[in-house]
């Protein structure tokens, strides 16, 4: 879609009825409150939240009304990254409500002074490596992201005066305006929404959302605001031993009909809050790998009820090798931008021992397709699998393989690491051998780094984005 200029955001400051002071910025696609420069919520436009931070650290809420609890560590208390249940979640919600509600009874009794945005924000924190693409969220969901990753934090992680400004300021001051009495209403209206969502209400749109969509099983960490069309369920292969993802989720497609339901289930669920999805991905594992004749429509069904918004999708590499360019042109004027790819590793040994299909060669192939189609690739290197036994390979053949994929600055490296499962085949079979056994994180971080040493770029002035990818930290 054509670049434009960042909206013009109403910002308005005034005092809580406990005095407390308060900043809530009226974003064209969510609403962020802070108070008292410490507590920062977001909600999207049918009043559902999806970023708190509270005393106790950084809460991100999914639409099927599971949390991620994260905090990082400091002298008083060690790092925190745990899934909460909605109702383990719930108090941490209710929280921010009531925070909420206590704005709008201050708005509504028009107890507020409008204040000017500060003249000197500060300079917008630098990109965060794991969110590469982060234009795909709102400009304040990035600068929320952004500020509390690079550390601008209190204790327990809870951050301070430079995250709100960010939050509000968005790190340029044309982004916002000084809020006036005209915006008092559309304020109003939105405090409305958000405080309507109590528990129960939040629990018929969890189940709302997952009749509309189905379980979301997991997307990369650039596409986690996407709006997800289910063209297909579950994954084709579903057999990878370091996987369980998809393990209860028979493959199958949709037909046209039956697609056209679930998009429209999906346009009527979202309603106004589709705005804080920026595109739209292609689920499940591996919906690019079904035949070009029963692809095609369905692609073209999606672009046409979803016109403008970029498409991304997963795509394993044995099946996507074999779509010519030409049929890759066909997706790409539907507006398909990048396709994923589970390369794991250019390691063939150990591509057959983790028994996944195919080889590095494909997913080679499969890169040379889509960039003369002109679609961006991600990448993504599994670390850890294997252990010592193929790390040496591992390293040295997943740098040949993406130096001969000829990335550019459009395309994506990311590094995920192996995550250990009791369910999965991959334990039993390292037992009693240590040097499968999985590595740790210093040695994963060193693989990397050695990987992205060796790795030549088709331009080295223009080399592919590096990104984290930790499978542990989606929320959908």
């Amino acid at each position: 879609m054509p670049s434009s200029a960042p909206a013009v955001a109403p910002l308005l400051r005034f005092a809580l009825p406990d005095r407390r002071p308060a900043t809530l910025l009226l974003g064209d696609a969510s609403a962020v409150l802070s108070i008292d420069d410490a507590l920062v919520s977001s909600w999207d436009l049918a009043g559902r939240p999806y970023a708190l931070v509270r005393e106790t650290g950084t809460y991100r809420r999914g639409l099927d009304g599971r949390l991620l609890w994260k905090r990082e560590a400091t002298a008083e208390g060690p790092r925190v990254r745990q899934r909460l249940s909605a109702i383990e979640g719930e108090p941490v919600v209710e929280a921010a409500r009531a925070d909420a509600a206590l704005a709008l009874a201050a708005l509504s009794s028009r107890a507020t002074s409008v204040c000017p945005v500060p003249r000197d924000p500060p300079a917008p924190a630098s990109a965060d490596p794991s969110s590469p693409d982060s234009n795909d969220a709102p400009a304040n969901e990035q600068a929320f992201t952004e500020a509390f990753r690079r550390g601008r934090r209190r204790p327990f992680g809870v951050p301070g005066k430079r995250l709100t400004r960010q939050v509000i300021a968005q790190g340029d001051p044309r982004s916002t305006r000084v809020g006036t009495r005209d915006d008092m209403s559309q304020a109003i209206r939105r405090l409305r929404a958000i405080v309507a969502m109590d528990v129960s209400a939040l629990r018929d749109d969890a189940a709302h959302f997952l009749a509309a969509s189905g379980p979301v099983g997991i997307l990369p960490p650039d596409q986690y605001l996407a709006l997800v069309a289910r063209v297909t369920e579950g994954c084709s292969w579903n057999a990878c031993t370091f996987c369980s993802l998809y393990r209860d989720v028979p493959f199958r497609w949709k037909r046209p009909d039956e697609l056209l339901a679930h998009l429209a289930a999906l346009r009527e669920y979202f309603g106004p809050s589709l705005a804080l999805r920026r595109s739209v991905f292609l689920g499940d594992a591996n919906a690019l790998g079904l035949a070009h004749d029963r692809l095609l429509p369905l692609v073209e069904s999606v672009a046409a009820r979803f016109p403008g918004m970029p498409l991304y999708s997963f795509l394993d590499a044995w099946t996507g090798q074999r779509r010519t360019a030409a049929e890759w042109r066909d997706y790409a004027r539907l507006g398909l931008k990048r396709v994923y790819v589970g390369l794991e590793t250019g390691d063939p040994g150990l591509l057959a021992w983790l028994e996944k299909p195919g080889s590095p060669r494909d997913a080679v192939d499969l890169v040379g397709a889509l960039h003369e189609a002109g679609i961006a690739a991600g990448m993504i290197v599994l670390l850890g699998a294997g252990g010592e036994r193929f790390a040496e390979a591992h390293a040295a053949r997943t740098a040949q393989a993406l130096t001969a994929m000829r990335l550019g600055p459009e395309d994506l490296v990311y590094f995920s690491e192996y995550v250990d499962d009791p369910g999965l085949a991959y334990g039993r079979r390292v037992a009693g051998a240590p040097d499968l056994e999985p590595l740790s994180p210093s040695r994963n971080a060193g693989l990397r780094r050695e990987i992205l040493a060796a790795l030549r770029p088709a331009d080295p002035a223009r080399p592919p984005r590096a990104a984290t990818y930790d499978i542990r930290e989606f929320v959908y």
